[in-house]
């Protein structure tokens, strides 16, 4: 089996070029709460990390449409506009500790293109096709709706995202996934939520390899862009089976300290000091992650390049004895 780490170019629409993989900060009201003034309280870590952005970040259409997040200017070189499907639905991701209860709000496909047709023309952005909480198609129809949204607009990158397919089921069906690995090839960026890529971390593992192993088999190095993972240990794990771009909130609710993420108060006592107020310890927690992802990044970059597990500071033998374990999970199947 080849390697499944690996670094992609994507030209921007601009010309630039952006290279993965990518941890990508991301910002939703989901489980925050609404101020009196129809707010997220989520513009506070926005305005603070604002200051030091600069390569991507995500922010969710939905909110962007019925005024929960403000955003007066883009600081980065790449903007992830999802599609409201985190929004409406009923599930959490993994790293949830807070779940105000929220007003879903209408959302539609139409007011999505509402969204993105007023989105400014000069910011080099990822797209993803709509996405609701409540729809569920057979992955053919997915395909299907999803060319005819992005067929709208040929100057974004097009990030597909897969979902389940009844609403009885929990996870993406992955006989249905693969078999249609064509048609999803096509696409810039195959999206999937971490929830629904298995019932375990080795399965989700497995599962990403599979769609990456099926990928390389037709040569197409369109990125895997896993939603709703943004920490010191799956992504890592992730991008070792093959995926290749991550966001998610755990930066918002966690602060990365040593190879972990742990609770913000420990991380305020042990870093600051047991006088430091709650509102400098999240802004402090909101800066120093933005640098640990910069330099995660960064470490993931090295192992792609020399296959050296000491690439990584911290978890670097974990990370080996994770990746054995997936290598014999796929067996002797590539």
């Amino acid at each position: 089996m080849q390697d499944l780490a690996r670094s992609t170019e994507l030209k921007l629409p601009s010309g630039m070029t952006i290279t993965t993989p990518l941890l990508v900060p991301s910002f939703s009201s989901k489980g925050f709460k609404v101020n009196r003034d129809g707010l997220s309280e989520v513009n506070e870590p926005l305005k603070t990390a604002t200051e030091i952005l600069t390569e991507s970040m995500l922010v969710s259409a939905y909110d962007l449409f019925h005024g929960y997040l403000i955003v007066e200017e883009y600081p980065t070189e790449l903007v992830f506009v999802d599609s409201g499907g985190y929004e409406t639905g009923d599930s959490h991701d993994f790293s949830a500790v807070w779940r105000h209860n929220h007003e879903v709000k209408q959302w539609t496909e139409e007011e999505l293109h509402e969204v993105l047709s007023g989105f400014p023309d000069h910011i080099d952005t990822v797209i993803v096709n709509f996405d609701h909480g409540a729809l569920r198609r057979p992955v053919k129809e997915q395909i299907e709706a999803a060319k005819l949204f992005f067929s709208r607009y040929p100057n974004r990158i097009h990030d597909f995202i897969l979902k389940p397919e009844t609403n009885g089921q929990q996870y993406i069906q992955m006989e249905s996934v693969l078999k249609h690995i064509n048609d999803i090839s096509e696409f810039h960026v195959i999206g999937v939520t971490e929830k629904e890529l298995g019932n375990s971390l080795l399965k989700r593992m497995e599962n990403i390899a599979l769609i990456r192993n099926e990928l390389d088999k037709i040569d197409v190095s369109a990125p895997i862009h896993v939603f709703g993972s943004l920490d010191p240990i799956t992504s890592c794990l992730y991008f070792l089976s093959g995926a290749e771009i991550f966001d998610g909130l755990t930066w918002l609710r966690y602060s990365y300290l040593n190879g972990n993420a742990i609770y913000n108060q420990n991380f305020g006592a042990t870093q600051i000091g047991i006088n430091a107020r709650d509102s400098k310890v999240q802004a402090k927690a909101i800066v120093d992650n933005v640098y640990y992802l910069q330099n995660l990044q960064l470490q993931m970059k090295s192992f792609q390049a020399k296959g050296d597990f000491s690439s990584f500071k911290y978890n670097a033998e974990f990370f080996k004895e994770a990746y054995d374990s997936l290598c014999a999970q796929l067996g002797g199947r590539y």
